[in-house]
């Protein structure tokens, strides 16, 4: 399965308690069926700053860790956000493919491409 949106793309939450709010994606999170074989009903995005929850982390024996109450981002469903496209609305893209065989996203309303993330 081809994803759309990958790490460092900026996306809109489009649905939930965090509708409207744009951030850049963290990570991609693939999951397995039993079999290996990728899911395509079961990937998320952790977007900054979308999704926050409170993980109560007690002392453990490492020295250095974090206690107390941490803010952090949870996981959303890759449905409920959309790529910010180039004309700074969220947008649907595509893929097309160019005479010399490489593959390129394109906004699928203005049709203008859409440049990978810089990793």
């Amino acid at each position: 399965m081809n994803l759309k949106i990958s790490k460092g793309d900026t996306v809109e939450v489009i649905s939930g308690d965090d509708k409207g709010h744009r951030g850049e994606v963290n990570r991609v999170i693939r999951k397995k069926n039993k079999d290996g074989s990728y899911d395509p009903n079961r990937v998320y995005v952790i977007v900054a700053g979308a999704n926050l929850v409170i993980r109560h982390q007690r002392r453990t024996g490492r020295v250095g860790t974090q206690t107390g109450r941490i803010e952090k981002e949870a996981p959303i469903h890759i449905s409920n956000v959309m790529l910010v496209g180039s004309n700074n609305k969220p947008t649907r893209a595509r893929y097309e493919v160019a005479s010399d065989g490489s593959k390129e996203r394109v906004d699928r309303e203005s049709g203008s491409a859409l440049p990978r993330p810089k990793k």
